[in-house]
């Protein structure tokens, strides 16, 4: 990726607080191995719907310490927020390293539901925003089910997310149900660095 910094440059500013809109604090920080007990213990709490429509099973702790021990911060950035050692989000920016698409980072956000309607999961979008315009990404993609994420949707475009596309019946839901894939796109401007 051109104009891409050292990543642990771009890590730098973390750990972060950050203060909920009921005024909880937060820490955000990049995931890292020894993370792999607290993350599956905030997969654990996600419903089985939740659960359904992630890219990964996460229900086997095996899988999440796989991931964890194998990051590779040129293809993945995994932010997680953490209140009282507890993992109560996790944030993550996937990445090609080359080719066509090597300039769209794709976001995935999964919070624990006695952390959801606080602004955790924007405060961490932000994050990864930042971040990305950090390292030269012109775009970010977020794959959202219309029904069930309608609230999500309606807070992405406040932070100019738009609808660029309705797959409509792609999603197969747990009980067979179908479901409407809709792709939000955001543009992003290039960093300026002084020199």
């Amino acid at each position: 990726m051109r104009g891409q910094r050292e990543f642990s440059e771009l890590l730098k500013d973390y750990p972060k607080e950050i203060i909920l809109k009921d005024g909880t604090g937060v820490t955000l920080r990049p995931l890292k191995v020894g993370d792999e007990e607290a993350l599956f213990k905030m997969f654990s709490r996600l419903s089985v719907d939740d659960l359904w429509f992630l890219n990964q099973d996460v229900s086997d702790p095996r899988r999440i310490a796989e991931w964890i021990n194998n990051l590779d911060p040129s293809r993945v950035i995994s932010i997680v927020g953490l209140m009282e050692g507890r993992i109560v989000g996790n944030a993550v920016l996937m990445m090609k390293r080359h080719g066509a698409k090597s300039h769209i980072g794709k976001v995935r956000i999964s919070v624990d539901p006695s952390f959801r309607d606080r602004r955790l999961g924007t405060w961490m979008l932000l994050d990864l925003v930042n971040l990305s315009i950090e390292m030269g990404l012109q775009m970010l993609v977020m794959r959202l089910v219309q029904d069930r994420d309608a609230s999500i949707i309606k807070s992405v475009r406040k932070l100019d997310f738009t609808e660029e596309a309705v797959l409509k019946d792609y999603l197969m839901g747990g009980e067979g149900q179908a479901h409407n894939l809709v792709i939000m796109i955001k543009r992003l401007p290039m960093a300026c660095y002084d020199s």
